[in-house]
């Protein structure tokens, strides 16, 4: 192969190169283009537990490629919310969803029309547009971990069965719905029913992994 003819072969291999490294930079800037970013606020203090809620919010996050922009509030005023909306809408945030925000958040007369925020929440149903939360049931519910006593009590016959709020499926569909949904809607999940043939059967034990 004469001089000529290597330096035509050396040309196509760097143009065909440069090709494939344009390519996959279009696709990687295409997909951060894609990422949507969702306002996640949390009690600062709080006896409530909230592992299973952030790990509920974490997993889907990070399956459906979302950024989590986190705040912990201590104490936040009715004003403050719609500061952080504009904050946020800056940021270009899809939505925010605030977790217990009785634990924080000033009760406001009339309530809080935003239709973009989304509140998991045990107290202030009647306060936001939409909110996250469990079905009624007129027995007594319980949240996990199921307690090694609530279990034996369920095997022994001392409880005929119980009732256990999935509170990290909660948190899971939450951002699920925020992410996927043009239109937010409230989500009212049912306590799951354990009897000791579900327990012994090994049915649950996802569940009471926790």
């Amino acid at each position: 192969m004469n001089q000529s003819k290597r330096k035509h072969v050396l040309l196509i291999v760097l143009l065909l190169l440069i090709a494939v490294v344009s390519v996959g930079y279009m696709k990687d800037a295409g997909q951060k283009a894609k990422r949507t970013t969702i306002t996640l606020v949390l009690p600062q203090n709080t006896k409530k537990e909230l592992s299973q809620i952030q790990d509920g919010m974490h997993d889907y996050a990070s399956n459906a490629n979302i950024r989590l922009d986190v705040w912990y509030k201590k104490k936040m005023l009715a004003n403050e919310l719609e500061e952080l909306w504009k904050e946020e809408e800056k940021n270009e945030s899809k939505g925010i969803i605030f977790v217990y925000p009785e634990e924080y958040l000033e009760r406001k007369k009339g309530g809080y029309n935003n239709k973009n925020v989304l509140a998991i929440t045990d107290s202030m149903k009647e306060e936001f547009l939409y909110t996250a939360s469990f079905q009624n049931v007129k027995e007594e519910t319980y949240r996990l971990p199921v307690s090694e006593t609530l279990r034996k009590q369920v095997k022994t016959g001392a409880k005929k069965e119980i009732y256990v709020e999935n509170i990290y499926k909660l948190a899971y569909e939450s951002i699920r719905m925020m992410h996927t949904s043009d239109q937010l809607k409230s989500i009212a999940l049912k306590p799951v029913r354990m009897d000791k043939a579900g327990i012994e059967s090994g049915k649950y034990d996802a569940l009471l992994a926790w």
